[in-house]
């Protein structure tokens, strides 16, 4: 694949520190806002300028750590050509490449955070006098693994002051590594909508019923949903390991997953108790979402599963799950793929870095729940038409790229 034309999502992978630059000079504004979009450039610009006036410290420094699909994935090419971008390609996902992406040989690496997700906290954080490292990842991989990747990073790190904000999957990588030697020089981690009870999302892009995962499947004119799950979602350590463990459907057993529609890895499955993140950590404090319809329980119906959706959660992670028990935790209103960017919770990450308690409650808020119950067959009903990528125009792709990012609508 490395041979094909590289496609322009190739050509406009920047480094985040390059895309702050340009934001803040307002040099090649036409291609910033063909990528980003008018209403993202305009918001971004104003807080590139402000983190690239501040006053730095080198030895305050700030980890990122994005949840999972928030690092770009891509093959490399002989240079001078871009690598190939799988992840987050759509003319790729045309050709029917998302199959690249199943765990395999091939040579995928991190090739930097996801920009709309990530650059709004980093320019936050670098505006408050931070230095800030996006530790980008293949978040295909195993927890630990990671974990110790990450460790290595830290270790090498000539700061003083090391402190580490985790996004979703993010934060487990960061726990697993603050339980090496190298983790002990972290002072302080936050972690943001982190499933560290589990959440249930993982479960339906393991079924092919995640909503992002039927999009996805939209754009390739050859594979279902299902079939994405089965050959390339289920090839994730990473999903079976967010899995919720004390469940009483018991999702670590395979015997319990219905008989009908992709089925896990079983020895992926297995390995799933092996990962052991510890307990409480007075280093650690979690901010937590709500107020978005979220799936919050799972049962297995007449050989289906079924989900009871309700608001206690960001949209993906239910509330109670990320939070950690015998740690300190605040919440706030804001749906899961949005924490980063929040203005709100970027406060109260740089109020918890300072060592201070951020504006925000210190417990959940009782919610009125009108629960619904929906099941898998109910959800393989959704995002069903097919889209050619190559006959949409600028506005309409825009469009869906958006639909991606989408916020679940807030619970009344």
């Amino acid at each position: 694949m490395s041979e094909e034309i590289p496609s322009v999502y190739d050509r406009l992978v920047w480094p985040e520190a390059e895309i702050g630059h340009l934001l803040a000079t307002g040099q090649r504004r036409r291609e910033l806002r063909a990528y980003l979009g008018d209403a993202e450039y305009d918001r971004l610009q104003p807080q590139a300028v402000a983190a690239m006036q501040a006053r730095r410290d080198p030895d305050r420094v700030v980890f990122v750590l994005p949840g999972i699909m928030g690092s770009q994935l891509s093959l490399p090419r002989e240079r001078p050509e871009p690598d190939n971008l799988l992840w987050l390609d759509p003319a790729d996902f045309q050709c029917g490449h998302l199959m690249l992406l199943a765990w395999s040989s091939r040579p995928v690496r991190p090739c930097g955070p996801v920009l709309y997700s990530y650059l709004p906290l980093k320019f936050a954080l670098e505006a408050a006098g931070y230095t800030v490292r996006c530790f980008d990842y293949d978040w295909r991989r195993d927890i630990a693994e990671l974990g110790v990747e990450f460790s290595r990073r830290i270790a090498i790190e000539p700061a003083r002051h090391i402190d580490v904000v985790g996004h979703s999957m993010g934060g487990l990588v960061a726990r697993a590594a603050l339980r090496t030697e190298a983790g002990q020089r972290v002072k302080h981690l936050v972690t943001l909508g982190t499933p560290h009870g589990g959440s249930y999302a993982p479960l339906q892009a393991l079924r092919g019923v995640y909503p992002l995962v039927r999009r996805l499947a939209q754009l390739d004119p050859g594979h279902s949903a299902e079939a994405l799950a089965r050959d390339v979602f289920a090839t994730f350590h990473s999903l079976y390991q967010m899995l919720p463990r004390d469940d009483g459907a018991n999702l670590i057993d395979a015997r319990n997953w219905p008989s009908l529609g992709p089925q896990p890895n079983a020895t992926l499955l297995d390995r799933v108790l092996m990962l052991d993140l510890g307990g409480a950590d007075a280093r650690i404090g979690a901010i937590a979402g709500y107020g978005f319809e979220t799936p919050v329980h799972v049962a297995r119906v007449e050989d289906d599963f079924y989900y009871r959706y309700g608001p206690a959660g960001d949209g993906t992670v239910p509330t109670a799950r990320a939070t950690l028990t015998g740690t300190e935790a605040w919440y706030c209103k804001v749906p899961h793929n949005e924490l980063p960017r929040d203005p709100q919770v970027q406060a109260a990450v740089l109020q918890l870095l300072e060592g201070g308690r951020p504006a925000l409650a210190g417990a959940p808020p009782t919610l009125i729940d009108h629960p619904r119950s929906v099941s898998d067959t109910d959800l393989r009903k959704l995002f069903e038409q097919k889209i050619d990528w190559s006959a949409l125009d600028a506005d309409a792709r825009r469009h869906f790229l958006d639909s991606l990012n989408e916020a679940p609508r807030p619970v009344c």
